[in-house]
């Protein structure tokens, strides 16, 4: 039996005032299908999703829905107060249970991981035909990542927008991805498409370099030709008239018939040049590095160590009973933990010094939540500058690296999205006198090519870092050691 074609798409236009956010000519989604959708923040991922939905109508083209559709939006795109018409119908309690969740339903003070995966339980509920995912993993611990992957992976046909590649890998047949506009189908799950993509890449490299290779030897040819055109153009100084009458009686070509024909021969060497197809370099990221000796960093084997910790809430939640841990120079350290374990916790504890030793040279920088280290009536550059001990150049590289382009860095903070502000911080962090880095989920909020950046920044980060996350691959990519937050407890795991 042929698979249903769910979704028919062609001539799409949407636009929000005169930015064009989506122009392409083809979009089918096939029962059966698990795609995922990938691009920078701001690309038109939600706004795919909502126009299949049926919540846009496009200003160009036409799009057919031939099944039901059901929408889980991402965490603060009015979820909380749309929840009625989102998941309609009763939760099967059944799906409760495997999210962890059916004595939190109906509860008042619920935590964010326990909201979103109350959410998710309605839309299990729901078994529409079609489902439409915008970070479904927010707020979710690596147990809630493994239930949902689990969940998704028996459902037959949805679309996915997650920065969780670990989540893409497992469940996605295809990937869509949204650039410029426009759309581009690669089959297969996340790291396929990060495969065909560096494929392509080293494709237009060698185009490059070959097309580059041909203009230098056409232009050493074509100067060739024209030396040679001014060499035979000369009349040899010791020919005479009568001589150079007997030449052409001989019936020999000339000099300047020879000068003419070398001119010809230059001429059409300059044509083929300007008729090549011009290849672009493609573009590549840069490795400069802060010099990380400006920090002054400690040289103790040990940086941060604990004893016997424990800590209580005022309320009377415990944390910690008689915990301990060790974190050593130039350690990227990883916490873990299901949420309410701990795990921020223990950041803050780190931070404040508080029944934790540091050695006296850490410098620890911590970002914090509310980004109130940003000034907003100052440019990006200015806010670097104001924190940074490297040169201005090195600091226009990392803001760079962290795909903040030469426009952006001339832009005011109060401008920017939210996604900025985190890139524009981390930054900051990296040019600052900081030699210890602390971080609490530093991956939310960003799309895939900034966590990719990010990451590339954070391995080759000389100092000693330390980073909550629920990223398998993140994690996998940065820490060198992994420490799990479990009953009080702080245990050592293999990376």
């Amino acid at each position: 039996m042929a698979e249903r074609n769910y979704i028919t798409a062609e001539n799409i236009v949407v636009s929000f005032g005169e930015q064009e956010v989506l122009r392409f000519d083809t979009l089918r989604v096939h029962e059966g299908e698990k795609i995922g959708l990938v691009g920078a923040n701001g690309a038109g991922k939600t706004t795919l999703l909502k126009l299949i939905a049926g919540e846009l109508r496009p200003d160009k083209g036409k799009l057919i829905c031939n099944c039901e559709v059901l929408f889980f939006r991402q965490f603060g795109d009015g979820a909380d107060s749309r929840t009625a018409r989102d998941h309609s119908g009763s939760v099967d309690g059944r799906e409760l249970s495997l999210l962890g969740v059916k004595d939190r339903l109906g509860q008042e003070g619920v935590s964010g991981g326990e909201e979103t995966r109350l959410r998710l339980a309605r839309v299990f509920s729901a078994e529409r035909p079609l489902l439409l995912l915008d970070e479904p993993t927010s707020h979710l611990d690596l147990e809630g990542i493994d239930l949902l992957r689990a969940k998704l992976l028996q459902i037959p046909t949805l679309i996915l927008i997650s920065h969780n590649r670990a989540l893409m890998n497992a469940v996605c047949t295809r990937i869509i991805a949204i650039e410029n506009a426009a759309l581009k189908s690669v089959d297969g799950n996340y790291d396929d498409y990060l495969r065909l993509k560096e494929e392509a890449y080293m494709r237009a490299l060698t185009e490059y370099e070959q097309y580059t290779g041909e203009i230098r030897r056409l232009k050493n040819a074509y100067r060739e030709k024209k030396a040679q055109a001014r060499r035979v153009e000369k009349k040899p100084r010791n020919l005479s008239a009568s001589g150079a009458k007997a030449i052409a009686f001989s019936g020999k070509r000339k000099p300047e018939d020879k000068a003419r024909s070398k001119e010809r021969a230059a001429r059409n060497i300059l044509m083929r040049i300007e008729h090549m197809e011009v290849k672009e370099k493609p573009k590549e990221e840069a490795k400069i590095r802060p010099d990380f000796r400006l920090t002054d960093p400690p040289e103790n084997r040990i940086i941060i160590s604990g004893e016997h910790i424990s800590f209580s809430y005022p309320d009377g939640t415990r944390i910690f009973r008689d915990a301990a841990f060790r974190i050593g120079r130039g350690e990227r350290v990883a916490i873990t933990g299901k949420n309410g374990a701990g795990k921020t916790t223990l950041l803050h504890l780190i931070r404040d010094r508080s029944g934790i030793y540091v050695v006296p040279k850490a410098k620890i920088g911590f970002m914090e939540q509310n980004l109130s280290q940003l000034d907003p009536e100052k440019t990006v550059l200015e806010n670097s500058m104001a924190v940074s001990i490297q040169r201005e150049d090195i600091t226009r590289m990392i803001l760079s690296r962290m795909l903040l382009t030469s426009r952006d860095i001339q832009k005011k903070v109060s401008v920017l999205s939210g996604g900025e502000r985190i890139k524009l911080s981390f930054a900051m962090l990296f040019v600052s006198d900081i030699n210890v880095i602390a971080l609490d989920e530093p991956t939310n909020f960003l799309d895939l090519p900034s966590i990719e950046a990010l990451e590339n920044l954070f391995r080759e980060y000389e100092g000693t870092m330390l980073f909550v996350s629920h990223d398998e691959t993140f994690i996998q990519r940065v820490a060198t050691r992994i420490l799990l937050v479990k009953d009080g407890q702080i245990h050592e795991q293999v990376v």
